[in-house]
């Protein structure tokens, strides 16, 4: 039965006919599914990526940083709500503005029987900045300048400026692992054997296929093994993910497209899960000398000719909300709820760029990375429907996303004529230092911004030490970020997943699906 399974998996990758599909579903309906056999204390969930390697000091990535949870213990957490809270550390409290003091939980051993103890936490950060692990992790953690052990149980991170954006990585980055195996194994073994402190144990791995985790014994915080063994199902093509579901190959799947939502939905033993994620999506204007969208009257003009509403409901199907001129989402440290959306007002958007000089427009390409975000060409050639109107004529370039990433490194070099990028940034970190860090500072890898003054004003928002006046200075900025339309605000995405109805799960407004937060009712 599982081999019959299989063929019908395999042929629903290739299937692009609705017949097909139809034949495909009852024929999955008939299959004696392992989820709805087997005994309660086993979840199988189907997602469309795998890590790329389980070293969580190397690189960061939506599949890594949703299993990674499962094997590692966090320095720091954050609940599904958000909040950020204990860790392996119980609590933490600035002794200083530089100086963070932590204390370690008692008692935790590594599945190798290591301690997880202070100097593992020094250890851990430590080795981001071995140039032999080439971490991209450790741009979060710059500002470390040292890390002492005060005792067995207390760990101190010394910065060099204040850094309270740091309590984010933390807790969502700073995963713990132990000194002496980690010292003694190749790197290669580390991506593919984990040991950390967490929940669970990673014991199989079959590359594109499924990943195994089985509960640690002794574990102490018992509420994060709701059940004993959990399955990750790699499905990277979209329907086939939710003809698992309704199946009952699996028992939840992440990232549903709109045009599934009710096929999955029209099942009585399924649940949609669906709400606001901390996607943002937006139009990246490389601002180079020369280019029409350097004079701030063009980039509100577009802002304002966009009819954004029509999109989200025609295009994005309803499964996205009105960014309210910032890319900074309600959830986010730093949000400024009194700043307005730049609403669709195409008249006012005609004069402000008569007033501009550009009356007659002008050409712009426009990349978007392939299959990369939700709807993002469609979205795209919409955006350039609008446009239109203001005499601008958008030329939709997709490219596959490594080539997108590539072009966007080399923007600035004199022979690359200035253009426009679509990107929807994740906000994991629920903070405005990573949205704008990623999207507006001058050394970020996609944002098309280089001025000193914006970048001094991000970096002084990160260094002030005192919370209420750094929340205060984040709304400024992004009052300013607005005002100047340093972007194009587009919307904030959904997060849609599904599940079996028997399955106790809640949505983090991370937009993360981690298994540990999941059990059976």
């Amino acid at each position: 039965m599982k081999l019959s399974f299989h063929r019908n998996f395999i042929a629903a990758r290739v299937s692009k006919t609705l017949g097909f599909f139809v034949v495909l579903f009852t024929a999955l309906a008939l299959v004696s599914s392992p989820a709805i056999a087997a005994k309660k204390d086993k979840l199988l969930i189907g997602m469309a990526g795998q890590p790329t390697t389980m070293d969580p000091g190397v690189r960061l990535g939506l599949p890594m940083l949703q299993t990674w949870p499962l094997v590692f213990d966090g320095i720091l957490s954050r609940d599904p709500s958000g909040k950020i809270g204990p860790g392996l550390a119980t609590s933490y409290k600035f002794v200083k503005p530089t100086i963070i003091e932590l204390k370690i939980r008692k008692g935790v051993k590594f599945h190798n029987g290591e301690s997880a103890d202070a100097h593992a936490v020094k250890y851990s950060i430590d080795r981001l900045f071995d140039p032999k692990l080439k971490s991209r992790v450790k741009t979060f953690f710059r500002s470390v300048k040292k890390v002492v052990v005060i005792d067995a149980h207390t760990v101190q991170i010394h910065t060099k400026t204040p850094d309270r954006y740091l309590l984010s990585p933390l807790s969502d980055f700073g995963y713990v692992v132990p000194p002496k195996h980690y010292k003694a194994t190749k790197l290669k073994v580390l991506a593919r054997k984990p040991i950390g402190s967490g929940p669970y144990r990673l014991t199989k791995w079959k590359k594109g296929s499924e990943m195994v985790f089985e509960a640690s014994k002794g574990y102490w915080n018992p509420s994060k093994q709701k059940v004993k063994k959990v399955v990750i199902k790699h499905i990277p093509e979209n329907t086939t993910r939710a003809s698992a579901l309704i199946s009952g190959y699996v028992d939840m799947i992440k990232d549903i497209p709109p045009q599934l939502v009710s096929m999955v939905s029209a099942k009585s033993n399924l649940d949609v899960v669906q709400g606001p994620g901390p996607k943002a999506c937006s139009l990246i204007m490389v601002l180079k000398k020369g280019a029409p969208w350097t004079n701030v009257k063009v980039r509100q003009a577009v802002n304002y000719a966009i009819n954004k509403k029509s999109i989200i409901k025609n295009v994005m199907m309803g499964y996205a909300t009105l960014a309210k001129g910032t890319v900074v989402g309600p959830d986010s440290f730093g949000h400024n709820p009194n700043i307005d959306a730049y609403h669709y007002n195409l008249e006012k958007a005609k004069k402000l760029m008569k007033e501009a000089g550009f009356e007659k427009g002008f050409e712009v390409p426009l990349m978007v990375p392939q299959g990369r975000y939700l709807k993002g060409q469609a979205g795209a050639e919409a955006i350039a429907g609008n446009l239109k109107k203001l005499n601008i004529k958008v030329k939709v370039t997709p490219l596959e996303y490594a080539a997108w990433r590539r072009n966007s490194r080399s923007k600035w070099e004199k022979h690359r004529k200035p253009y426009w990028n679509y990107a929807c940034r994740n906000d994991i970190a629920l903070h405005s230092a990573w949205m704008f860090g990623g999207l507006l500072f001058s050394k970020s890898t996609h944002g098309g911004v280089r001025s000193d003054a914006l970048d001094k004003m991000i970096k002084d928002a990160a260094a002030e030490s005192n919370e209420a006046k750094q929340i205060s200075m984040y709304q400024k900025l992004n009052k300013h970020i607005r005002d100047n339309a340093y972007l194009v605000f587009l919307y904030h995405l959904d997060e849609i997943s599904g599940k079996r109805k028997e399955v106790d799960w809640k949505m983090r407004n991370t937009g993360l699906v981690i298994a540990s937060d999941a059990g059976w009712k």
